[in-house]
C-alpha cells in the first residue's frame, strides 16, 4: 500500500515538474527582462509630400549592420550585411522592407552618444543624401510593431544676402524617447538633433560619425491601448470640422439638385395630363405618344450581352459587400492604421471569400433573365472579373 502511495505521488510531482515551465521572455507575448535584446527593424524611406513613393532604408548609404554583433532568427539572407525579415502578404503590398539595423535597443537600458559607425561618404553618396534631405524624405523604423518616424536632415535657408543658395545638413545622432509599462513596451519616439548635423551642400567626400541616445521613461499607460495613438492621429478637431462642412455643403447641393429636378418633372407631368385630358384635342395629337411614357420599354428590355451585365452586377456586389466589412472591422477596433499591412491581407481574404456570393449573385440574376440553362456561363465570368 505504502508503495503504491509513493508511485502516486511520484507520478504527481513527475506531471508538476513537466508542466511547470520557466518564464521565458520574447517578442511573442511583448514582454521583457531588464536587458533583453528588442530588434529595431528598419522599413523604408520616402519623401514626406508623397506617401506612395518609398525605397528600401539601406538603398542609401546609412550604417551596414555587423553580422557578427547582431542575431535575429526566422529571417532571410539577402546581402551581406542586411538581412531582411520575413514578411506577411499584408506587409509586402504595403511597401514594406523590414530589414536589421545596427540600432541596439535593449529593454530598460539607458545609452548616451553611443557610437553607431563611422562612414566616410563618397561625392555620390554626399548628393544622393542631398537630394533626399531637399525632397523632406523621412525614415520609418519599427521596434515591438510600434512605428516611428524621423527625418534624415534639414534644409536652412541663407540669413546673407549674399550667399549662394540653402545649405543642407544630414542628422548624424537620434535620439530614442521609449515609455515603458513595467515589462512592456508602450510608447516610441525617434528625434534628430540639430546640433549634430554635418553640411553636406558641396559635393566633397565627408567623414560622418553617426551617433544615438536611448532614453527609457515609466508610462502608466495600459499595453492594450497604446495603439489608440496612432488611431486618433488623424482625428483632430479641425479635421471633424472640415469634414462636417464638406457634409453639410454637399447636403444641401443634393437637397437644390432633387427639388429642382421634382419641380421640372411635377411640370411636365401637369402639362402632359392637361394635354391628356383635353377633349378637343386632335387625332394626331391623340396618337402621339410622349417620352416619359416610353421610359418603361427602355427599363424593361433584355439586356444584349447578358451574361456580361450579370457579371458586372456581381463584382459590384462583391466589392460593396467586401468594403462593408471592412468598415465593420475597423469600427471594431480589428483594423487600425500601422498594423503592418494587417487591412490588405484582410481585403484580400475578404475578397477572395466573397467571390463565392459573387458567383451566387450572376448566377441568380442570369437564371431570372434567360433561364437557368445559360446560368453556369455568367457564374463562370464572374468569377473572372472577381480574379481581375
Amino acid at each position: 500500500m505504502a508503495e503504491k502511495v509513493q508511485k502516486g505521488v511520484f507520478i504527481i510531482v513527475l506531471a508538476l515538474v513537466i508542466s511547470v515551465r520557466p518564464v521565458v521572455t520574447s517578442s511573442a507575448d511583448h514582454r521583457y527582462s531588464v536587458g533583453d535584446n528588442v530588434p529595431l527593424y528598419a522599413n523604408k524611406v520616402g519623401p514626406l509630400n508623397n506617401p506612395s513613393e518609398t525605397y528600401e532604408y539601406f538603398d542609401f548609404p546609412f550604417c551596414l549592420p555587423d553580422l557578427g554583433l547582431f542575431t535575429y532568427p526566422l529571417f532571410v539572407y539577402v546581402k551581406d550585411q542586411v538581412i531582411r525579415k520575413k514578411e506577411s502578404l499584408g506587409e509586402v503590398l504595403n511597401g514594406d522592407r523590414f530589414t536589421n539595423s545596427m540600432y541596439e535597443l535593449k529593454f530598460r537600458e539607458d545609452k548616451t552618444n553611443e557610437d553607431l559607425c563611422k562612414k566616410t561618404l563618397t561625392r555620390e553618396e554626399v548628393a544622393k543624401f542631398r537630394d533626399s534631405v531637399r525632397n523632406e524624405f523621412y525614415f520609418q523604423m519599427y521596434y515591438d510593431n510600434l512605428p516611428l518616424w524621423g527625418f534624415i536632415g534639414k534644409v536652412e535657408d541663407p540669413w546673407i544676402l549674399n550667399a549662394t543658395g540653402p545649405r543642407y545638413y544630414l542628422f548624424k545622432h537620434v535620439n530614442f524617447d521609449i515609455l515603458f509599462n513595467k515589462d512592456r513596451v508602450i510608447e516610441i519616439y525617434a528625434f534628430n538633433d540639430p546640433n549634430h548635423a554635418v553640411d553636406i551642400s558641396e559635393d566633397n567626400e565627408t567623414n560622418i560619425q553617426f551617433t544615438y541616445s536611448v532614453f527609457w521613461k515609466a508610462t502608466s499607460a495600459e499595453f492594450e491601448k497604446r495603439m489608440q495613438r496612432y488611431s486618433k492621429s488623424s482625428l483632430l478637431p479641425k479635421h471633424f470640422q472640415i469634414h462636417w462642412f464638406s457634409i453639410i455643403n454637399s447636403i444641401a447641393i443634393i437637397v437644390l439638385l432633387v427639388g429642382l429636378f421634382s419641380t421640372l418633372f411635377l411640370r411636365t407631368l401637369k402639362n402632359d395630363l392637361k394635354k391628356c385630358s383635353n377633349e378637343d384635342e386632335d387625332e394626331d395629337t391623340e396618337k402621339e405618344e410622349l417620352s416619359w411614357k416610353n421610359l418603361h420599354g427602355d427599363v424593361f428590355r433584355f439586356p444584349p450581352h447578358t451574361s456580361l451585365f450579370c457579371a458586372i452586377l456581381a463584382t459590384g456586389t462583391q466589392i460593396l459587400t467586401m468594403i462593408s466589412f471592412v468598415f465593420v472591422l475597423s469600427f471594431l477596433g480589428v483594423l487600425y492604421p500601422f498594423n503592418r499591412g494587417a487591412l490588405y491581407t484582410f481585403i484580400v481574404a475578404i475578397y477572395a471569400a466573397t467571390s463565392v456570393l459573387a458567383g451566387y449573385n450572376a448566377a441568380s440574376f442570369r437564371a431570372k433573365l434567360a433561364g437557368p440553362r445559360q446560368a453556369v456561363v455568367c457564374e463562370a465570368i464572374s468569377y473572372v472579373f472577381a480574379i481581375v
